[in-house]
């Protein structure tokens, strides 16, 4: 039997790249490997799930599959290990989008892309689950890169297509200076103030490490007269998943990103997605949502008027998104996924 493994810097309940390193676990099991999770930090709640790096050795016989997405002593672990070496990159945030508010995790950021050179010809086989983040490895000499987008568990689509009176509009995600959500605040304030006063918007995720950028956001939104602005921080899935059948909208307004999964979770709920078109978000929507070259608040507030007060709109949308989620579905990633490793497992 192949033995597939997965190493990962830190491995934490609901984030997104230990959900992927399970996502790719299930599969490698399911087509006939060994297969083991393992980080250099595991949350005591993952005890059991995944393997501690410091207790881990690698054999020439494995598959080590490295997850990089941000500085972690497991790279000198992973460029020194006997195993056949695969790299997944993605990407790693410009340590200059956080430094205003974690300086620490900005220079371990910028540390983690400076080594990305280091990883030139180290693999036998290079993936990225865009193909913005495949630039950035082309652009650091990995010239054979393949793209898998991310192995999501989707919901359901709602039918339920009548705008609600009191529309939600909705956010997801670690709340992160890249992620600029003073821009979104802005938006909504327009929208609110001109638009429908009964809208509220709600931001879904974690500040942890972000803490001084989520009170500046909360005296922002006061200073701006913006009402039912909520930050509820980490959500156990099966809440953050009851307000993705709650919300009118979704908003994205983030400057860098090498995916964005929350986007596609929205399209999965029949929530209409307005996004800024930065980083990956055009090309993960692939169409499937309303895209804005454009940093003018007073645009995205009518693009939120538009997705959630037009029938026509949304109906439209609600085609291009079942169209996109037929095309990320588990079983074509799976298989993006499984004629990426051929190579590497049919010689093992």
């Amino acid at each position: 039997m192949r033995s597939v493994h997965q190493l990962l810097a830190s491995a934490v309940p609901g984030d997104a790249v230990t959900d992927q390193a399970f996502a790719w676990r299930t599969v490698l099991r399911h087509s006939g490997c060994r297969s083991e999770v393992i980080g250099e930090h595991v949350h005591p709640a993952l005890a059991g799930q995944v393997f501690e790096l410091r207790a881990t050795r690698f054999r020439a016989s494995e598959t080590l599959v490295f997850h990089y997405a941000v500085w972690t002593r497991a790279l000198e672990r992973f460029l020194n290990a006997p195993s056949t070496r695969v790299l997944l990159y993605h990407n790693i945030t410009p340590g200059d989008l956080l430094r205003d508010y974690n300086p620490v995790l900005a220079d371990h950021c910028d540390r983690a892309r400076a080594a990305m050179p280091r990883l030139r010809g180290q693999c036998a086989a290079v993936i990225a689950d865009s193909e913005f983040n495949a630039t950035e490895l082309r652009a650091n000499g990995m010239d054979d890169v393949s793209v898998v987008p991310l192995l999501l568990n989707l919901s359901a689509r709602r039918t339920d297509e009548r705008p609600p009176s009191d529309p939600v509009v909705l956010s997801v995600g670690r709340l992160a200076p890249n992620k600029r959500i003073e821009d979104m605040l802005k938006a909504f304030t327009l929208y609110q103030r001109y638009r429908s006063p009964e809208a509220s918007l709600l931001l879904v995720g974690p500040y942890h490490e972000f803490e001084g950028y989520q009170r500046a956001l909360e005296r922002l939104a006061e200073r701006l007269g913006a009402r039912s602005v909520r930050f509820t921080g980490r959500l156990p899935r099966e809440e953050r998943d009851a307000w993705y059948r709650r919300a009118s909208a979704y908003i994205c307004s983030s400057i860098h990103e090498g995916f964005c999964a929350p986007v596609i979770e929205a399209l999965a709920n029949g929530v209409p997605v307005v996004a800024r078109a930065a980083g990956a978000v055009p090309e993960t929507l692939g169409g499937a949502g309303i895209v804005l070259d454009d940093d003018d608040p007073a645009v995205y507030a009518e693009a939120l008027c538009e997705v959630i007060s037009s029938q026509s709109t949304r109906a439209q949308l609600a085609r291009a998104a079942e169209r996109r989620l037929v095309e990320l579905s588990p079983a074509r990633v799976a298989d993006h996924m499984q004629r990426a490793l051929a190579p590497v497992l049919n010689g093992q």
